[in-house]
């Protein structure tokens, strides 16, 4: 399990990041509260659009962070990106396990 929290931290800090703290080692764990919904959303066989829809809630509805109108800063493009490395890590652990 700690592999699995592993790898989604490091896709979490070092491509998603919507509040800029990759850069920071004490903020490591920042995203941690996310990950088990994410990990639950891949083993349910959810596709890149869900999971990149779950970021877009998190970011929105969780954070708070939208634009003047609203909409949420991330493209929907650079999600799917964030949702399809995910995907690759994890079936790359799950492979392992």
């Amino acid at each position: 399990m700690r592999e699995i929290e592993s790898a989604i931290r490091g896709v979490l800090m070092a491509k998603w990041d919507p509040i800029g703290v990759s850069d920071e080692p004490q903020a490591a764990d920042e995203y941690d509260s996310y990950i088990w919904g994410i990990y639950g959303l891949f083993k349910k066989g959810a596709n890149d659009e869900e999971i990149a829809e779950h970021l877009v809630k998190i970011e929105t509805e969780r954070m708070g962070l939208t634009d003047l109108e609203g909409k949420p800063f991330a493209s929907q493009q650079a999600l799917l990106s964030v949702a399809a490395d995910l995907r690759e890590i994890l079936t790359s652990v799950s492979r392992k396990a």
